[in-house]
């Protein structure tokens, strides 16, 4: 006997065994509604470490990690989030963050960087980041700005003139 499971554990397990025959057979993308109508009717909030669908369930953040997943998600994930009506977040606002990661938020953004640029970026981000974390928005704040500078060739003065997280927040 093994208690009464989470729910969203024992879909995880049935998902981890038969993917296709699960998916088939449930509406996967409730399952958040079905969790949260059930934590909002006995008063509690569901956990943000929750299988499937808590908030942390398929954020990464650690740089070998980070790699890995937008390489080959399947590397880390043995669960598709889109299957569950869930999105993979990669975190790069923090101390752990790796070149890759902010290579690939430079990549969505559309902006014209090198990798040596992203390398840069990346070490500026860190710094920042044992001050405190880097919200997404300072993050591509700083992405965009450091994209502008280097049009006239001012990128350089960007990164050694911030040294605090406030700095990019009050662009």
């Amino acid at each position: 006997r093994n208690g009464i499971p989470p729910l969203g554990g024992f879909i995880a397990r049935m998902y981890a065994a038969d993917k296709e025959y699960v998916k088939a057979k449930y509406n996967l993308g409730k399952l958040r509604d079905i969790e949260n109508i059930v934590a909002d009717a006995v008063g509690v909030s569901v956990p943000f470490n929750n299988y499937i669908t808590g908030y942390c369930a398929f954020t990464h953040k650690a740089g070998i990690h980070a790699k890995a997943i937008l390489n080959n998600p399947s590397t880390y994930e043995i669960l598709r989030p889109e299957d569950f009506g869930m999105t993979r977040y990669v975190a790069i606002g923090h101390r752990l963050t790796g070149w890759n990661a902010v290579k690939n938020r430079v990549e969505q953004l559309g902006l014209p960087l090198t990798d040596a640029d992203c390398k840069q970026i990346t070490n500026k981000i860190k710094n920042l980041a044992d001050i405190r974390p880097l919200s997404l928005d300072d993050v591509d704040k700083l992405l965009r700005k450091y994209g502008q500078a280097k049009e006239d060739n001012s990128h350089h003065a960007i990164l050694e003139n911030i040294d605090t997280p406030d700095q990019i927040t009050e662009w």
